[in-house]
């Protein structure tokens, strides 16, 4: 595991047990949950790293992610859309040492033959590929509110406190309706039917395989600015340099000064989107040594220059500060509603 633990699951307004949302997530740093989380690429595609295992999800492509296990998402593109569930773990009765087996992309994917055998016997008359895609869906268009909801209620105005406009968000939440909660459990239902068709054994001991690995990774974020190496790792961990390594290549699938650099170029992105500091500033606040090596190693891993992607992806957001001692804030993405895309197009038909 790594980066920052996440408490509390997606769009958890009502306190459902299961929650979903649509929103298109270009970097969410690493991290990990006691909830199940399942990823559905509904437009582009996206990278979500698993435990080290990196994986390429299309349109139509999703993934589960198990509790505990260390996740990220990056190299997302704007205008991309992904629905987000989360599941509580105590819906799918005992997980102890568990794992669900569930998507189009790595392990676990859904075996057709097997499917149509689970389907038949179940008296379902579509694959299960199509029951998880048509759940989700349905879930996350029965959960969108109505264009300019948020709006007409003064959240993005700024003429209610943050608890003020939560409470009213919740009051006339679209799932207030009758008809729509009943629909939105039902999906609920359908989805969890598959998912625990395909519970298998789990790695016994995860938990605690995983706490070194979440402890540099923790040190990393919050040390961004400062230099990085396996020496000042292994003497923050007490650990040699060569566990370091290891830890790196074993459990997040690539080189430690890989992820240093993937964890600074996306600061230095995020920087350049929504501030307007120098270049040269940026650079040095990310941790690179040098203009040229920040220029070096940014074109490696953007396919331009600094300049160049500020002209082409500069947009007015949350204004960020150097040191940004919250590493979830070095997340980005966009919502639903400033994506500017119809509810009805989250019902669009999935390949």
């Amino acid at each position: 595991m790594g980066g920052y633990y996440e408490t509390k699951k997606v769009a958890d307004v009502l306190g459902l047990p299961v929650t979903v949302a649509a929103m298109n997530v270009m970097v969410n740093g690493v991290h990990w949950h006691d909830h199940l989380e399942i990823l559905l690429c509904k437009k582009g595609k996206l990278y979500v790293r698993v435990n080290g295992v990196e994986h390429r999800l299309d349109e139509g492509d999703f993934l589960t992610v198990n509790s505990g296990d260390s996740h990220e998402i990056y190299d997302g593109e704007p205008g991309n859309l992904q629905i987000v569930c989360s599941v509580d773990k105590e819906m799918l009765g005992d997980m102890q040492d568990k794992k669900i087996c569930c998507a189009t992309v790595g392990d676990g994917v859904l075996d057709c033959e097997s499917g149509e055998v689970r389907r038949a016997a179940a008296g379902m008359g579509l694959p299960e590929k199509t029951l998880v895609r048509q759940a989700l869906s349905e879930m996350a268009y029965l959960s969108v509110p109505d264009a300019g909801t948020e709006k007409e209620m003064g959240v993005w105005k700024g003429k209610k406190t943050q608890r003020e406009s939560r409470e009213e968000l919740c009051r006339m939440h679209p799932l207030r309706q009758e008809e729509n909660w009943n629909r939105y459990h039902m999906y609920m239902y359908q989805l969890l039917t598959v998912l625990v068709r395909h519970k298998e054994e789990g790695e016994k001991g995860k938990h605690k395989k995983h706490e070194l690995l979440n402890a540099c990774v923790s040190y990393i974020h919050t040390h961004m600015g400062e230099p990085l190496d396996a020496a000042a790792l292994a003497v923050e961990m007490h650990v040699s340099e060569s566990t370091v390594y290891r830890v790196f290549s074993s459990q997040m699938g690539m080189r430690l000064n890989q992820y240093i650099a993937m964890l600074r170029v996306n600061a230095a992105c995020r920087y350049l989107e929504e501030s307007a500091n120098k270049v040269t500033d940026i650079a040095y606040s990310c941790g690179f040594t040098g203009l040229s090596n920040f220029y070096r190693v940014f074109r490696l891993y953007v396919g331009m220059t600094p300049k160049e992607y500020r002209s082409s992806r500069r947009h007015v957001g949350t204004r960020m500060m150097f040191w940004e001692p919250d590493i979830m804030k070095l997340n980005r993405y966009q919502s639903f509603d400033e994506l500017g895309m119809e509810k009805e197009w989250l019902r669009e038909p999935m390949p």
